[in-house]
């Protein structure tokens, strides 16, 4: 006697996948997306100073750029606030997708906790400093990836076209895809920055009798107080210098780190750093877009500093002004003039130091 299936039962058992269907073939891609995506948040959120110093001039140059009809428009606060929730908007799609019949609850904390992780892990970095604002920001951006994949799910489950229901392949290849390409982006836009600044030193650069404290030499790496009693200070703008050290005080009593890596410099130093960025870079018209000749730099009259660590030059963008202190060279985030007076809106910066 050949046995019977009632249909009923079938469909109440289900059937499993069969091995290669796009049914079997869902987890896999999530879980290839979600420790891409999980990557590519690490490394913009924890990556090198450097790095990440880049990135932000990229997006804020990109951003001023489009904003170019409408100045003032810009501020690089609620610029930063818009692009950490962007970061985490694949963040909740993805935990939406993954905790699909657990409710948007489970989703958005698993995105909060993430980001909270994040900004415990910044204490354990140097130049770093965790912010609740960036965490608001990146539940915010959870929250957001969370509502929008509920909306194409119960789209699909409307529809009546078979498969409904399930997560398009197509939304899960962009979770895929999306981070990794603004990683690959913000990478490429990053380069080595130049002896004096705060980042790495120009490769090749001689120690040379001008590399001096003297000759308001800065030892790369060294966290020099804004008020610290040596020439790279004392040599410089008396009204800068006291600016500096106005914006050092507030901006550690709000919890951020702020040290000076460059200021005064003799005419011998500075000659001494153009000389190792033509080297570095091939030509001296390609070496002037990071190290002026002493005849140019604002640093050998005492005009600029240089600061650090990263938040430090972001909060500076934010709060120069306050001071007259205005970043005054869009690829160099560390470099302020005393630009306007206290509480004026600062210029845009020129694009680099051969655009003045």
């Amino acid at each position: 006697m050949t046995p019977t299936h009632h249909p009923s039962a079938v469909r109440a058992s289900g059937t499993p996948a069969a091995p290669g269907s796009p049914r079997s073939r869902r987890p896999g891609l999530l879980l290839v997306a979600a420790v891409a995506v999980l990557f590519a948040v690490g490394w913009i959120t924890l990556g090198p100073a450097g790095f990440i110093a880049d990135a932000r001039r990229t997006v804020m140059a990109g951003v001023e750029a489009f904003a170019a009809p409408w100045p003032g428009s810009v501020h690089r606060a609620e610029v930063e606030a818009v692009a950490n929730g962007l970061l985490f908007v694949p963040v909740g799609a993805l935990a939406a997708l993954a905790l699909r019949r657990r409710g948007p609850v489970l989703p958005v904390a698993l995105g909060a906790a993430t980001s909270v992780v994040v900004e415990l892990a910044q204490t354990a970095l140097p130049g770093r400093v965790p912010d609740l604002a960036d965490v608001a920001a990146n539940t915010t951006g959870t929250v957001l990836g969370v509502a929008v994949t509920s909306v194409l799910r119960a789209a699909a489950r409307r529809s009546r076209r078979p498969g409904a229901g399930r997560p398009g392949r197509g939304l899960v290849a962009a979770l895929l895809a999306a981070p990794l390409l603004l990683a690959a982006t913000a990478g490429c836009s990053s380069g080595g920055t130049p002896a004096g600044a705060a980042g790495p030193p120009v490769q090749g650069a001689s120690p040379s009798n001008a590399m001096t404290a003297e000759n308001g030499h800065v030892v790369d790496g060294e966290e020099l107080s804004a008020f610290a009693d040596v020439p790279a200070l004392t040599n410089l703008d008396s009204a800068l210098r006291t600016a500096v050290q106005d914006a050092a005080r507030d901006a550690t009593a709000g919890g951020i780190r702020f040290h000076v890596s460059s200021g005064w410099r003799s005419a011998a130093y500075q000659q001494a750093l153009f000389d190792a960025a033509v080297q570095q870079y091939g030509s001296p018209e390609a070496a002037r877009e990071w190290v002026l000749r002493p005849d140019e730099s604002s640093h050998v009259t005492g005009d600029a500093v240089d600061v650090g660590p990263t938040d430090a030059m972001s909060w500076l963008s934010q709060h120069g002004s306050d001071y007259g202190l205005c970043q005054t060279y869009g690829n160099e985030m560390w470099h302020f003039e005393l630009a306007v007076d206290r509480g004026d809106q600062c210029p845009a910066p020129a694009t680099d130091p051969t655009a003045g």
